[in-house]
């Protein structure tokens, strides 16, 4: 009997499902695709089953070792917070105030989880917390029938590419990540097990444009997010851009990015040092769309190894 492990990362979209299967033992990207559902997954996870259960069935994949599902930037919250001296014996208490204070939810409406990045009890700490709405996980962890295929682990896109990056390419000093997705585009500063700086920029502004008016657009405000990083943090000045999402699989839009920096290298996140990736055409040509799932099952995976 093979001792192959097989498992599975998922992004969840407005309206689709960004998949990776990931073989452990050799540590390889076997299959990426982008699955369209037709409603929210988060909202609707009867459609989120029997579309991924159609697909694994579609690749003849019987069974997975475990799920892992990332939820983009743009569906949870993410901040840097300042836990003064007086609070961080009473850190979570703190945070949970803090968190009612800028969503005006009821307490216990988010999860929340949280990674102190500096600091001490003694000159305050400082935090980056991470929130998402209650209802999407106990829809996740309750509502699948086959409960092999309910997702073991939830965590946002961003440190699925942080893990991706360091896990596959070996974060050596700072690196900036850009994902460029048709619902808006994250950009993080990231080193080696931290997210030092998150950005955003908005697509919404981009519905009747032509695609070359639209890409020049939000090629020029990435351009003015990165300036702005730089104007807080000069060690933000990193020259060299990893891009991933669904908008960089198209061509007009890299040469907008290109026109938009022209003193940057901009790389494509379609490979890696540590990390095998398909060869066959229709397996490997959704990668750029689905590194979030594969930062996410590389993660579970090395948790479990």
């Amino acid at each position: 009997m093979s001792d192959t492990k097989i498992y599975l990362g998922i992004e969840v979209g407005d309206a689709s499902l960004k998949v990776a299967l990931l073989d452990s033992a050799e540590k390889r990207v076997m299959r990426t695709a982008v699955l369209q559902t037709g409603t929210s997954p988060l909202d609707d996870v009867y459609t989120f089953e029997t579309v991924l259960q159609g697909w694994l069935e579609s690749v003849q994949q019987e069974s997975v070792e475990a799920v892992s599902l990332s939820v983009p930037a743009f569906r949870s919250i993410i901040r840097q917070v300042f836990v003064p001296v007086e609070a961080c014996a009473n850190r979570d208490d703190y945070l949970e105030w803090y968190l009612g204070l800028i969503t005006n939810a009821e307490k216990g409406s988010y999860i929340m989880d949280y990674q102190v990045l500096c600091g001490d009890a003694t000159v305050g700490e400082t935090v980056l917390l991470i929130a998402v709405r209650r209802e999407w996980v106990d829809g996740v962890r309750k509502g699948f029938r086959n409960k092999g295929l309910a997702p073991k682990t939830m965590e946002v896109d961003v440190l699925s590419l942080l893990n991706l990056m360091d896990s596959a390419d070996r974060i050596d000093g700072l690196e900036c990540v850009i994902k460029a997705d048709f619902a808006g585009v994250t950009l993080l500063w990231v080193s080696k097990d931290r997210l030092q700086d998150l950005r955003c920029v908005s697509t919404l502004s981009l519905v009747d444009k032509s695609a070359e008016e639209a890409y020049g657009f939000l090629a020029n405000g990435i351009r003015e997010q990165i300036d702005f990083a730089k104007e807080d943090d000069v060690s933000f000045d990193v020259r060299q851009i990893h891009l991933c999402g669904e908008l960089a699989t198209d061509p007009l839009f890299m040469k907008s990015m290109q026109g938009a920096l022209p003193d940057y290298q901009i790389v494509l996140m379609d490979s890696f040092s540590n990390l095998r990736l398909p060869v066959e055409e229709e397996d490997s040509a959704a990668v750029l769309s689905c590194a979030g799932a594969i930062g996410a099952a590389l993660n579970l995976m090395e948790e479990e190894v």
